[in-house]
C-alpha cells in the first residue's frame, strides 16, 4: 500500500554535505510529508527471507571480485582498480531523504529508476559509484519495519561493469549514540550478509561527513576532536571487514585542514588502522587550480605520522550548475559548460596525482539534481546568499550539483505523473498496482565531457 511517513530530520542529518559547511550556507529542509514506500506492486520488493532471496549474498552474475588495497593502490582480482566514478543519489522529484525510503531507490521497486542510469553511466566510462543509503530495512532508521533487497540494482551495477560503495546511513549525532550505534551495526551486518560477496561491491563507506569540527570558545569540539568517535569509527570497520573480508571499508571524511592531523593524532583518531581507504569530500580550487595543494599536503602528514600507505579517494567534488540571472536562479549559459570547465580541471589534477601515486579516483558530486534539498521540494531553488568565488556560477545551490537536469516523469498513458508524489496508483491488467516513472534527465555538457575524458 502506499503509506506516508513523517518528516524526520534526524534523518535528513545523515544528508549533511560539506558543501554546506564549507560555503557557509544552510540547508533548509522541506515540511512537506513523504511517501517512499510501495507495497503490493508488480515492481515492489517482495521482501523474502534471506534463506529464499535470489543472489542473497552470492557473487552476481559474472563471479567474485575481491577488493584489496597494496601500498597506495585499490586492487580488484589483484589488478589495479582505478576510480572513474559519480555519487549517485537518483532522489525522484517529489521525495526526500528525510522519509522512507530515506534515500534508498536501489530496491527492487525502483528498478524502472535505476534502469534508467545503468547503461548510461557504464557508457560514459564510468566504472564506480558511490551510494549514500541503502538500507536492509524500508525504513532505514527503523529496524522494526519489513526487510527489503537490492539484488536487480547490484546484478545490473555488475553487469554493467559499475562497482558500488554501500553505504547505511546515520547522522553524525547518532554516531556518538549508543542505542543508535546498536542500530547502525546491525544495519551493516545484514548489509555485509545480502551483499557482502557480491561482485559488483568494492567496499562499505562507515558515514558521510560524520567527523563535525568546530571552534567554541577557541577550543576545537565536535566528534573529529573525540577520541571515542575515531575508536567507533575504527570498531565498525573492524567488524565490517570481518562479515565482508573480501571487500573495502573506508568512511568519507570533511576536506578541512585538520581532519587528517586529528585521524593521525596517537591521542585523538589513532591512524583508524582499520580504514583501507582514506577518502575526503572535497570542493577547494577552481576552474584551473583544481585541489589545490590537498594531495600533497595528505602525502606529507600521513609520511610525517609514519603510518602505513593506504590508497586515498575523493569522494566527492563538483559545483553546482547555477548562476543568478538578476534575482532569479537559472542554469550556467550553454548547458553550464563552466560546470563542465570546473570537474575537468579537477579530474585531471586527479589523473595527475594517480601518476605521481597520490590518488585512486574520484566520485563526481552529482549524477542528477537533488530537488528536496531546499524549501519546496517539488520546485528546484537555490540558497538566498552566494558568494563563492571559487564556483563558476559563484553560488553554493544545492538543488543544482546535478551533471544531469531533472523533470517530472511521464505515466504510461503520457501525461506527467503527480510531481509530489514518486509512486502513482495505476490500474494494470484490471489490478491496481503501485509503479514508479522515473524523471527525465537531460544531460549537461559534464556528461560529455566526463566520457570524452574517462574513454581516453
Amino acid at each position: 500500500m502506499n503509506k506516508k511517513y513523517p518528516f524526520d530530520q534526524a534523518a535528513l542529518g545523515a544528508y549533511s554535505p560539506l558543501r554546506r559547511r564549507l560555503l557557509g550556507s544552510m540547508l533548509v529542509a522541506s515540511t512537506t510529508p513523504l511517501l517512499l514506500s510501495a507495497c503490493g506492486s508488480s515492481g515492489s520488493d517482495s521482501s523474502p527471507p534471506a534463506s529464499e532471496s535470489p543472489g542473497l549474498g552470492s557473487s552476481g552474475p559474472g563471479g567474485s571480485s575481491v577488493f584489496t588495497v597494496k601500498d597506495r593502490k585499490i586492487m580488484r582480482n589483484d589488478e589495479e582498480f582505478f576510480a572513474k566514478g559519480v555519487c549517485y543519489s537518483p532522489v525522484p522529484i517529489g521525495a526526500t531523504a528525510s522519509a522512507t525510503p530515506g534515500g534508498d531507490h536501489f530496491s527492487d521497486f525502483w528498478e524502472p529508476l535505476f534502469n534508467r542510469d545503468i547503461s548510461t553511466l557504464a557508457g560514459m566510462g564510468c566504472n564506480s559509484i558511490r551510494l549514500y543509503t541503502i538500507s536492509p530495512w524500508e525504513t532505514p532508521w527503523d529496524s522494526k519495519t519489513a526487510r527489503q533487497y537490492h539484488t536487480k540494482f547490484m546484478d545490473a551495477c555488475a553487469v554493467h561493469g559499475i562497482s558500488v560503495w554501500v553505504a547505511y546511513p546515520m547522522t553524525a549525532d547518532q554516531a556518538m549514540n549508543a542505542t543508535d550505534r546498536v542500530r547502525i551495526e546491525s544495519g551493516f551486518q545484514l548489509l555485509c550478509e545480502e551483499v557482502g560477496k557480491h561482485e559488483a561491491v568494492i567496499g562499505f563507506t562507515i558515514g558521510n561527513e560524520l567527523d563535525t569540527y568546530g571552534m567554541k570558545d577557541n577550543v576545537e569540539s565536535g566528534n573529529a576532536v573525540n577520541p571515542d568517535f575515531w575508536n567507533w569509527i575504527n570498531t565498525m570497520a573492524g567488524k565490517v571487514k570481518g562479515w565482508a573480508p573480501d571487500k573495502l571499508v573506508s568512511t568519507s571524511l570533511h576536506d578541512v585542514p585538520r581532519i587528517i592531523e586529528l585521524m593521525i593524532d596517537p591521542a585523538v583518531g589513532k591512524g583508524v588502522p582499520n580504514l583501507d581507504v582514506i577518502s575526503l569530500n572535497s570542493y577547494r580550487g577552481t576552474q584551473t587550480a583544481g585541489f589545490d595543494t590537498m594531495f600533497t599536503d595528505y602525502d606529507a602528514k600521513f609520511k610525517d605520522a609514519g603510518l602505513p600507505d593506504r590508497p586515498f579517494l575523493v569522494t566527492e567534488f563538483g559545483c553546482p550548475a547555477s548562476t543568478r540571472q538578476g534575482n532569479a536562479v537559472v542554469e550556467l549559459p550553454n548547458s553550464a559548460t563552466a560546470q563542465a570547465d570546473y570537474i575537468e580541471a579537477h579530474w585531471k589534477d586527479i589523473e595527475k596525482h594517480h601518476g605521481l601515486n597520490l590518488c585512486s579516483g574520484g566520485y563526481v558530486f552529482s549524477w542528477s539534481d537533488e530537488w528536496w534539498k531546499i524549501g519546496n521540494i517539488t520546485t528546484q531553488e537555490g540558497h538566498s546568499t552566494c558568494g563563492v568565488p571559487q564556483f563558476p556560477g559563484g553560488c553554493p545551490d544545492e538543488e543544482w550539483y546535478g551533471i544531469n537536469s531533472i523533470a517530472v516523469g511521464n505515466k504510461n498513458d503520457g501525461t506527467p505523473r503527480d510531481p509530489a508524489n514518486p509512486v502513482t496508483k495505476e490500474n494494470v491488467d484490471g489490478k491496481d498496482v503501485y509503479v514508479h516513472h522515473p524523471d527525465i534527465l537531460t544531460p549537461r555538457a559534464a556528461v560529455e565531457r566526463l566520457s570524452t575524458l574517462w574513454k581516453a
